[in-house]
């Protein structure tokens, strides 16, 4: 659907400094990040964006609301909005791998075979050409921290996937079935960003914890945490808050609106859909910077420790090997922050050595989500009390 309208009127209050505090003494929107921001608004760029800037003790120090989570019937955006946050899933898969390390029951440097034997299976693709496939054995065994790395030499998705789709099988199907697509790579030569190596490590979150990675990271951090919204299947009532997808329309004056096609629908079929470790889950603001608080805060919040320093440390530290990739274990690292981004501009960057933490919530289907979080993060780090 098109839609046509000027959207520079959009909550005008934020470039306001008379109204930039709300009167119940809510944060303030930052005039600087309502001015970065504005553009990609009245450019059709961006339908609606939430950016929270924080520091470790919870405090928000601003809130920008600008914009619209339904373009169509002109509903403003709002914390109450769901967003896909897509591939900030991986941050959940690392952490959860780090959890076993701390309680000595995985290591970083274990092979995978320790826990799925059949993976023992894998060939690397040698050579290639038209009339030819050369399949060798691996120079070296693909360990827990190539998985979580994306140096694993895995492909991006599954022979499987790209048959049943991204989410209808379960995992134990998932990682078994990576033996049927050769290894691009051998484990640690190459950088390849995709979502099986992190499929293949909740599986091994499922072997080792004896339940399903679903329940563990409800059990482990979403409980815990009070994020009560973070799913890998939204109810009807969350998708009816499912901020829409926008990009602009082929004339550049209005939006056009996109969808999630990378998950099988109905988004709430527990029968048939099953968590995608990469890119799965959906999430809110208020669920975004509960978890950034446990990064800023060494891996502890509210008096519970979930992860150990020696875990944040490898969190925080570049994991790729001779690669030399800025990427951790499931986290980007980028400017001196840590976090994960996902494919329609949702971004969560912590940075350790100040505590600010920036919630970017934005569902963006045109590619100018990247430069807008970063023109976001930087204006905030700008603006962020020093």
């Amino acid at each position: 659907m098109k839609v046509a309208f000027t959207p520079a009127f959009v909550l005008v209050a934020l470039v306001s400094p008379a109204l930039a505090c709300a009167a119940d003494g809510a944060p303030p929107a930052s005039p600087e990040i309502t001015a970065a921001m504005q553009p990609y608004l009245d450019n059709y760029k961006i339908a609606g964006i939430i950016g929270i800037v924080a520091d470790k003790t919870g405090k928000v120090h601003y809130k920008n609301l600008m914009g619209f989570a339904d373009v169509e019937a002109k509903k403003a955006i709002s914390e109450d909005n769901v967003f896909w946050i897509a591939s900030m899933t991986k941050m959940f898969t690392g952490a959860s791998i780090m959890m076993l390390v701390d309680e000595g029951k995985v290591s970083l440097d274990d092979p995978v075979t320790k826990f799925i034997p059949q993976l023992g299976k894998w060939m690397v693709v040698e050579e290639r050409d038209q009339a030819h496939v050369l399949l060798k054995p691996p120079a070296r065994p693909v360990t827990i921290r190539h998985l979580l790395s994306h140096t694993s030499g895995l492909a991006g998705s599954s022979e499987l996937q790209q048959v049943t789709g991204s989410d209808s099988a379960p995992l134990k199907a998932r990682a078994l079935s990576s033996v049927t697509g050769p290894l691009q790579s051998h484990p640690g030569d190459k950088y390849a960003y995709g979502n099986q190596g992190m499929n293949v490590a909740a599986r091994v979150v499922e072997v080792v914890s004896g339940m399903p990675y679903e329940t563990f990271l409800q059990k482990r951090f979403f409980d815990p945490l009070g994020m009560t919204e973070t799913t890998f299947w939204p109810s009807d009532a969350q998708v009816a808050r499912l901020a829409g997808a926008y990009g602009p329309n082929k004339q550049k004056n209005g939006y056009a609106r996109g969808d999630v096609g990378f998950l099988t629908k109905p988004l709430s079929d527990r029968t048939r859909r099953f968590p995608e470790a990469g890119g799965g889950l959906f999430s809110t603001t208020h669920d975004i910077f509960r978890y950034g608080l446990v990064l800023a805060n060494d891996g502890e919040l509210d008096g519970k420790r979930y992860l150990s320093r020696a875990a944040m440390d490898e969190l925080r530290k570049e994991q790729t090997g001779k690669t030399k990739v800025n990427y951790s274990l499931g986290y980007h690292l980028r400017n001196g922050m840590f976090g994960h981004d996902g494919a329609y501009g949702t971004d969560l960057s912590v940075d350790p050595k100040t505590g600010m933490v920036a919630v970017f919530m934005v569902q963006c289907t045109s590619g100018d989500q990247w430069a807008a979080r970063d023109l976001f993060l930087k204006t905030a780090t700008k603006v962020f009390p020093k």
